[in-house]
């Protein structure tokens, strides 16, 4: 029954892809005189997956019915002239017979392949464009290190900055072409990024693996390709990792210590899940606390800060069944904050009667959970297994980024509205009129971005431990938190109406400003913990609470320091305009033109 309801849900989810971005899934078969059409094999990519999770499972037999039902779907395309088609049908037949691991893993290549048959795609020009953008850019940092060597390191971290951008742009060929180059690629800028951190700078590895850097850059762009088995990654090969950097930070070995560390660092998205599922507190201090023990791991003191953080991850049984209050717990922890935001404008807008603007908001909601779906399949389905966790840590700093832009510009909205003076000039300009459509794209761009910021990481780890809860669990934790969620939302809800408007704005503002705060710093870590922002540690233990968006490091305390005199100057600006409108409403009550009595605080705008 879990296996089934896995298997719907995660159908209906991509035929909602298909249906959205596909308009000829009629035309799946292709001959010899028609013209090309691409063959949609993204729904046999699911059923798969599935009987895979069933053979996981233990359900031998949940496997076989979703194999026949594969065999079903295959037999709809015309397989006839295809090498590949061929060989998936023997692999399909061998599969139904003996559903295991090893024959399942057959079948997913021989379904890769097919589909590379069916859909060829041209790497010729994205090989080139990388050959060419990324030539320019690996010859600048490796003038900087060679000003580096000769005393002038000024220039070397901004150079590795601007490789790293560059890389980003065009690291999908080389990802899709020859994953045992990306892999190489991936590692040497890890390690260059942890050796141009250390203070001093440690030139000589710099060196190394500015080599190792050139070595694979050069390979891939003379046409070499390299293969690697996708890693099957368990809590297990990060705890080994970690006691491993352990023992070369004791005996001195701090090299090898960073480098051991970096890869823990590396595959930490993908084994995340068994732990913030498991242990939220111990999830928070690994991902505040692996860095500084990789910035610092010849100090005793980080040493023994990593030693507590081996024992705890120890005791964590990844193979214990999940239960009703960690399902509950998952959505709780991650759907609070957005539900707390879009609550916070919903309440402005009750408290404003814009009927009008509360349907935008809830439009932006849908969309974000429909974002956060397709997001969810698209990371599992177009990525390596660790690949998909970096990218979804990647894709939550960014998104988390823009959502604080826009809780400042709310923020700044709600904020000039918190004054009797200024909501009754508000309701005079706007009595019986609706919102700006600019403003209601804001509130609707806001609550999507709150949404999917959490959606698409959600819907992955309760992937994850689906396999180990049962159905009846699994179903009792989503309608508790569901229900938590819904009784702290009516309270907001009513709320809006009861306490006084300048009270309610004063409020709203605050919760939105203090929400930022916390989701900046979130997301400036999630930009370090991927490599796509330097990470500098502080030593100041105190700053390390990440239940309020705190971390020790430089990067997201200088963000937030300038998120906090973005609040100040939206603050002194608001204010003075709000003494302007009062000024000018004193000054037009003393006219004998508008001596009607003034619009009651109750009015909406």
């Amino acid at each position: 029954m879990k296996t089934m309801l896995f298997s719907a849900g995660r159908r209906w989810a991509v035929a909602l892809g298909v249906l959205l971005t596909l308009a000829c899934a009629p035309n799946l078969g292709r001959t010899q005189t028609e013209a090309p059409v691409k063959v949609t094999l993204s729904h046999l990519f699911v059923t798969l997956s599935d009987a895979m999770g069933a053979v996981k499972a233990g359900d031998p037999a949940a496997a076989s019915g979703l194999l026949r039902s594969l065999n079903d779907e295959l037999a709809r395309i015309d397989t006839r002239h295809s090498e590949k088609g061929q060989v998936l049908g023997q692999q399909l037949a061998q599969a139904i017979a003996r559903p295991d691991a090893e024959s399942l893993a057959a079948l997913s290549n021989a379904l890769r392949g097919f589909e590379q048959e069916q859909n060829p795609v041209d790497h010729s020009a994205k090989r080139a464009e990388f050959k060419r953008k990324i030539g320019p850019a690996y010859r600048q940092l490796e003038q900087a290190i060679t000003q580096a060597r000769a005393g002038d390191t000024t220039s070397l971290s901004p150079a590795f900055q601007r490789f790293n951008s560059v890389w980003v742009s065009v690291e999908r060929v080389v990802r899709n072409t020859s994953i045992g180059h990306y892999g190489a690629i991936e590692t040497a800028m890890a390690l260059m990024r942890v050796a141009i951190e250390t203070q001093p700078v440690n030139l000589e590895k710099v060196r190394l693996q500015s080599g190792l850097l050139k070595q694979a850059i050069e390979g891939y762009n003379r046409g070499e390709t390299q293969t690697a088995s996708p890693e099957k990654l368990t809590l297990s090969d990060g705890l080994q990792l970690l006691r491993d950097g352990l023992d070369a930070f004791e005996s001195q070995k701090l090299d090898e210590g960073q480098a051991r560390l970096t890869r823990f660092i590396q595959i930490w998205p993908a084994i995340e899940g068994e732990v913030s599922t498991r242990s939220p507190d111990l999830y928070s201090r690994i991902e505040s606390q692996v860095p500084m023990v990789l910035a610092r791991g010849g100090s005793p003191a980080q040493q023994a800060q990593l030693q507590t953080l081996i024992k705890d991850l120890a005791d964590i049984n990844p193979q214990a069944p999940y239960s009703a209050v960690d399902a509950m717990l998952i959505l709780l922890r991650e759907g609070l904050e957005a539900m707390l935001i879009v609550m916070a404008l919903v309440g402005a807008l009750n408290a404003a009667r814009q009927t009008r603007g509360r349907r935008w908001v809830y439009g932006g909601v849908l969309a974000g959970l429909v974002a956060s779906v397709l997001g969810a399949l698209a990371l599992q389905r177009l990525f390596p297994v660790a690949a998909a966790g970096s990218n979804r840590e990647m894709i939550e700093g960014v998104v988390g980024v823009f959502t604080v832009l826009m809780m400042l510009l709310v923020g700044a909205w709600l904020h000039s509205k918190s004054s009797l003076q200024s909501w009754n000039a508000y309701i005079k300009r706007h009595m019986g009129e609706a919102l700006a459509t600019g403003s209601l794209l804001s509130l609707a761009g806001l609550s999507f971005l709150s949404v999917f910021r959490e959606g698409a990481e959600t819907i992955l780890f309760y992937a994850g431990i689906l396999p180990r809860i049962s159905t009846g669990d699994f179903l009792t934790g989503i309608v508790l938190a569901v229900g938590i969620l819904a009784v702290v939302a009516v309270v907001l809800f009513r709320s809006s109406y009861k306490l006084p408007i300048a009270q309610m704005f004063k409020v709203l503002t605050w919760v939105i400003y203090v929400l930022g705060f916390k989701i900046l710093g979130v997301s400036l870590h999630a930009l370090q913990l991927t490599g796509h922002l330097a990470l500098t540690p502080l030593s100041a233990s105190w700053l390390d609470a990440p239940a309020f968006g705190l971390y020790p490091t430089r990067e997201t305390l200088t963000g937030q320091l300038v998120y906090v005199v973005a609040i100040v100057f939206i603050q002194i600006l608001v204010r003075r305009n709000m003494k302007s409108a009062a000024s000018g409403e004193a000054i037009a009550v003393q006219s004998p033109r508008h001596e009607s009595p003034p619009y009651p605080p109750a009015a909406g705008a």
